[in-house]
């Protein structure tokens, strides 16, 4: 079995750029199951129905989000009905449904979304409390584990943690892919896959926007970059028969001006 994970996605260029290779690479890569964070791709903060559905139509099977789930108010009465969409499952507000199972005969795959507790902005329950009440929910599972959070070394103490127990972990929030993908025990692991945004910004956000805000203390309204943009993903090989990960590889696919 052989999954494909996209990183954030920030925006349309985020959009654009995996509804425009999203095929492809599945093709390339013999995909099975997509799953992507589509937590900042309304706009840069959250999602809404229509994105959810262009989502579906472009081949995606899940959509995680993270700490920007709820941003756009909207989606909040639709969470029963969009059944492909995973919240954190330690979010703060208590919405939604964090954790999806994906059967496909040979392993029983339970998706999950969990927030991280450090520097994190609303703060979460602990993510570890988070794991095992996932586990004691949805027993005799495999785990595939969306871990959005800004610690490096949160992200490394949970992996290690439960690695026996879990298929893979990957880790999203910071939006800049990570050198570290490697397998733990039973488990596929990197500590951020990356974002899938406009190239030249701020982890997505317009660069001029941020200096403005952040250096010359003025008040802005958050800003999307536009322009070409760069697609972050990983690629992790399951052994259906013994239900370990056996391989986990980085893509990234960036535009030709910055080759």
């Amino acid at each position: 079995m052989r999954i494909l994970f996209i990183g954030d996605i920030v925006g349309r260029p985020g959009r654009d750029i995996v509804f425009a290779n999203l095929a492809q690479l599945k093709a390339k890569e013999k995909i099975d199951l997509t799953i992507v964070n589509g937590e900042n791709s309304a706009h840069g903060k959250g999602i809404t129905q229509k994105i959810y559905r262009q989502f579906l139509e472009n081949g995606v099977d899940f959509i995680t989000l993270g700490n920007h789930a709820f941003s756009k108010k909207e989606i909040i009465p639709l969470l029963p009905d969009l059944d492909r969409l995973i919240v954190p499952f330690n979010n703060p507000e208590g919405l939604g449904i964090g954790a999806r199972i994906y059967d496909n005969g040979k392993i029983r795959l339970c998706i999950a979304n969990i927030l991280g507790e450090v520097f994190m902005n609303p703060p979460a329950f602990s993510p570890f409390k988070a794991m095992d009440q996932i586990m004691e929910t949805y027993p005799d599972c495999s785990y595939f584990i969306d871990f959005h959070g800004e610690a490096t070394s949160e992200k490394e103490l949970f992996a290690h943690y439960y690695a026996s127990k879990l298929l893979v972990c990957v880790g999203t929030h910071t939006h800049v892919q990570t050198a570290d993908e490697r397998l733990i025990k039973n488990c596929a692991y990197i500590s951020d896959v990356g974002m899938c945004g406009a190239y030249d910004s701020i982890i997505g956000r317009d660069i001029d926007e941020v200096i403005a805000a952040r250096i010359q203390e003025e008040k802005t309204h958050f800003k999307v970059a536009m322009g070409p943009a760069e697609l972050n993903a990983v690629v992790i090989e399951i052994d259906e028969s013994t239900k370990k990960a056996s391989n986990i590889k980085r893509i990234q696919i960036r535009p030709e001006s910055s080759q």
